[in-house]
């Protein structure tokens, strides 16, 4: 055999090998089926991790954090908390990260279930939706918040009835946030 096509094989050979272990470096860190979400920053991890199941349809969450780039976590957030099984979950940055806790938000309990971090897990707070329309019960959250230019924004909407009395329809609202999600504020 020609000593080209040998170095030829072995290069192949090398690169190979180089790649499945990279793949298989990455897979030994990966989150575990308890994982909700993930994100990297860096040599920074942050998931939110599910600890158990409630009643209702529920289940007991927190945030934990990895420095090593994921091959050790330890948890961060003071006290567990409960969401539904059908939750959202983003961090814009390692300190700011947003919960859905169940993506309808009902007038009667004031809206709440949009809750924010601002110190990377530790705590959480409900956020404030600033909104009264007395001609509807139930307000859904299209989307998880998200920065327009330096706006914090939250895409909700509504189904009501029409001003004609025609029908329903579904209303697009938008919220801005000044104050990194505490309060929300019709745009």
């Amino acid at each position: 055999m020609n000593k080209k096509y040998v170095y030829l094989i072995i290069l192949c050979v090398v690169l190979v090998t180089g790649f499945v272990l990279t793949i298989n470096k990455d897979k030994k860190y990966q989150d575990d089926e308890n994982t909700l979400y993930s994100i990297r920053f860096a040599n920074t991890r942050l998931r939110f991790e599910r600890y158990d199941y409630a009643l209702g349809q529920n289940q007991i969450i927190g945030v934990e954090k990895s420095s090593d780039k994921g091959k050790t976590y330890k948890k961060v957030t003071k006290e567990a908390f409960t969401v539904s099984m059908e939750p959202q979950f983003i961090f814009l940055n390692k300190k700011l990260g947003f919960v859905i806790s169940k993506p309808n938000l009902s007038k009667t309990n004031n809206y709440q279930g949009v809750m924010v971090t601002n110190d990377g897990g530790v705590t959480f707070t409900n956020g404030i939706i600033n909104y009264d329309n007395p001609n509807i019960d139930i307000m859904t959250v299209e989307e998880l918040p998200y920065y327009d230019s330096d706006k914090l924004v939250l895409h909700c909407s509504i189904y009501q009835i029409k001003n004609d009395n025609s029908g329903y329809e579904n209303i697009d609202l938008y919220f801005s946030s000044h104050d990194n999600g505490l309060t929300w504020n019709i745009e």
